[in-house]
């Protein structure tokens, strides 16, 4: 059976040779040719389009669901947005710039679960966050059991480093290293539920920081 071929010439306008359709160079007379230069050109474009329309979708799809986070969640009263920003206050006054930068300019707060949140099951919490969407859920035990602005400051302070993307293990140790610099010790807080509760997770987090018997109750950075 025969088959017609379905290569196609391109003729060169300078000298009128026929070239097989993927020549870029005349092979009579050296001269670029132009047909198929020009479909080249046409085919990066058609490239271009597209990938800039995978472009404008993908980020169309993320601002979409970021969106549905938020809507999905109740807004926090007054009141309690506040009591975050007298926190947060206390925290740039103890020098902690880059977790206020953060929890002050690009943390969207929530006083409820979105739908997200509220498909995870979880235990009793203070705060949650959606990295990376800076998003923070701040539940009603946040208001209620700190004893002060400090306590409320430690708890912001953790959940900054979740916000940063930071594990359990990075937030507990950073907060537990970083309380004598936010003047939250043992001294003062002892008989609070949030210091008792952290300290134990901080504990279960980071055993690592418990392991000096020369020290109160094993606590190597004890001072």
């Amino acid at each position: 059976m025969y088959f017609a071929s379905t290569i196609m010439a391109i003729k060169c306008t300078t000298c009128g040779l026929k070239n097989p359709s993927r020549t870029y160079v005349c092979r009579g007379c050296t001269a670029t040719l132009r047909t198929l230069r020009k479909g080249a050109e046409r085919d990066n474009s058609k490239l271009a389009v597209r990938s800039m329309v995978l472009v404008i979708v993908s980020v169309a799809v993320i601002a979409g669901f970021y969106l549905s986070l938020l809507v999905s969640a109740e807004r926090l009263p007054y009141a309690e947005r506040g009591k975050i920003a007298a926190a947060t206050d206390l925290l740039e006054s103890k020098g902690f710039t880059r977790e206020v930068f953060m929890l002050r300019h690009l943390t969207a707060y929530r006083g409820s679960d979105n739908w997200l949140n509220a498909s995870v099951a979880k235990e009793n919490a203070y705060a949650a966050t959606n990295f990376p969407f800076e998003i923070m859920t701040v539940y009603p035990d946040f208001f209620t059991y700190p004893l002060d602005d400090t306590e409320r400051a430690a708890i912001l302070l953790h959940e900054s480093k979740h916000l940063a993307g930071k594990d359990e293990h990075d937030a507990y140790e950073f907060v537990w290293k970083n309380r004598y610099k936010l003047g939250w010790t043992e001294d003062a807080y002892a008989y609070s539920p949030v210091w008792q509760n952290v300290r134990s997770q901080t504990v279960e987090a980071v055993p690592e920081m418990f392991n000096c018997p020369d020290r109160p109750r094993g606590d190597c950075t004890t001072r």
